[in-house]
């Protein structure tokens, strides 16, 4: 029960304040934190790796030993403290799993870049019993830009697009693979200068979906799984950004409406009230 009102809470508290809302957590209640980690991942970092002079996205999916893996170079960055010993010891994934994420960085990449005009992506997998999994994260950030207008109209936010994917491989001359995806996205926009004209949005919003796919008696490689992988994903953020545009960005522009028009009321009633009174006898 406390695990899942947390939950609850913690999807409704501002998304912008995810990191410091899981670190109240663990102030309070410790055991909370913990049980949440299964569902509830942490603001997306960037790192750059220095021999392709490239970002990439830094979380728990590519953490080991206080450092963090790079999709492009497959080394960790920063590089840890004992050297190339160290550094060997850390996780590294199996040969056809690392051609997986170099094939899936490749596509995402591109993806990121048709879809969100720019932006970080990564893609780590690592093997399962039955399989393998795959994190296929995606950070856009919309910076202001203080020369290009006026203070009132600065504009900033972030995306935040987090896929987890677990596929399971069946043996067989009629094989089998299922996919379950989860996904989250976090999102928060802000324009205007506060307080007069600030206006902001937050969401995080976390969803589900299953597939089966038979790939039938001719293997055709780990390709099929990018295929059946990249088309839910498409199809899910595709989903989620309908469902923020009818409910979130609507509704905001439903209570801003009020808004004006209510100031527009008393705007008015003022002019009314002042006009009785200048032209009394």
């Amino acid at each position: 029960r406390q695990t899942a009102a947390a939950l609850a809470l913690v999807q409704w508290l501002p998304p912008q304040d995810l990191e410091a809302s899981l670190e109240g957590f663990a102030a309070i209640a410790p055991h909370v934190e913990q049980a949440l980690e299964p569902y509830v991942s942490k603001p997306l970092k960037l790192k750059r790796d220095p021999a392709l002079n490239k970002y990439f996205v830094a979380c728990e999916y590519n953490c080991d030993g206080g450092t963090h893996r790079s999709p492009w170079t497959n080394r960790y960055e920063p590089p840890p403290e004992g050297g190339e010993a160290v550094e060997e010891g850390l996780f590294r994934a199996t040969d056809r799993v690392r051609r997986i994420e170099e094939l899936f960085n490749e596509v995402f990449e591109a993806y990121t870049t048709s879809y969100y005009d720019g932006g970080v992506s990564s893609v780590y997998a690592w093997d399962l019993d039955e399989g393998f999994a795959c994190a296929c994260l995606i950070r856009k950030e919309l910076a202001p830009s203080p020369e290009a207008r006026p203070a009132k109209h600065r504009e900033s936010g972030i995306w935040e697009s987090i896929h987890v994917v677990e596929v399971r491989e069946s043996a067989g001359a009629t094989s089998f693979a299922d996919y379950k995806l989860s996904t989250t996205v976090r999102v928060h926009l802000q324009a205007g200068q506060p307080p007069a004209t600030e206006t902001e949005l937050g969401a995080m919003v976390a969803r589900q979906a299953e597939k089966r796919y038979k790939r039938g008696k001719k293997a055709l490689g780990d390709e099929v799984h990018l295929m059946q992988i990249g088309t839910m994903i498409e199809d899910m953020e595709n989903s989620i950004r309908q469902g923020l545009d009818i409910v979130h960005v609507a509704k905001t522009r439903e209570v801003l409406n009020v808004l004006r028009n209510a100031d527009g009321c008393d705007l008015r009633e003022g002019a009314g009230a002042g006009g009785g009174v200048s032209g009394g006898p």
